[in-house]
């Protein structure tokens, strides 16, 4: 066989074995990266879903989807009135933690969703006011607040595990408080790239709350 036709041979196969080796090197980095990727976009969420899922493959589809999802949104900034009547409801809100505690802090979802629906997020498949319709909308939000949604979430565990009518109130308390930082999110403005987002508007204290009591007592 003529030497050159054995040289670009040995080239092809050359080539087409560098081709694989850079396939299967870049099919073993990207999980990798998409796993690194997505821990930082939802923090504390990626463990929930973790462990909701049962399997980091699943939970990482579950996420991947809610970001697919939220791209297709048509997100919007609130006007100054609008952010005005918000803060105001959000105000009435607290005020009415003092006398109807429960009352409130289901008034405080509603605000959630009327501010989710001003900036434009879909409405959930179920009915907002229920429990499977306000997951739905806390999915949506996980992809821009993490932060304040992991909050949340932890404040809804806390409050499976109330037993004595102290410890219920002090979940009603602290439930009231990350409703306070999801609305003080939503109404500070556009989500910034890695979902972090300045709250603004929504910082009034709740009542009972003293987050420097707690600051002395951790020490």
């Amino acid at each position: 066989m003529d030497t050159g036709i054995i040289l670009i041979i040995s080239l092809i196969a050359l080539l087409v074995i560098v081709a694989v080796i850079a396939f299967v090197a870049r099919s073993s980095l990207l999980p990798g990266r998409r796993t690194a990727r997505l821990k930082k976009r939802f923090g504390p969420e990626y463990d929930r879903a973790v462990r909701a899922h049962g399997d980091s493959d699943a939970a990482e589809r579950d996420l991947s989807e809610r970001l697919k999802r939220r791209e297709g949104m048509s997100i919007r900034d609130l006007t100054d009135q609008e952010r005005r009547a918000h803060a105001d409801a959000w105000a009435a809100v607290q005020q009415e933690f003092v006398d109807a505690p429960v009352q409130a802090v289901q008034d405080a979802r509603l605000t959630v969703g009327a501010i989710m629906a001003d900036r434009g997020y879909p409405a959930p498949p179920a009915p907002a006011d229920t429990d499977e319709g306000f997951e739905h909308r806390l999915r949506d939000l996980s992809v821009d607040h993490p932060t304040a949604v992991a909050g949340l979430r932890r404040t809804q565990d806390a409050g499976r595990l109330a037993e004595s009518d102290e410890s219920r109130t002090e979940y009603l308390r602290e439930a009231l408080v990350a409703y306070r930082d999801l609305v003080g999110a939503l109404l500070g403005g556009p989500p910034a790239v890695d979902g972090t987002v300045g709250a603004a508007g929504a910082r009034t204290s709740v009542p009972g709350h003293h987050p420097e009591r707690r600051t002395e007592e951790g020490r």
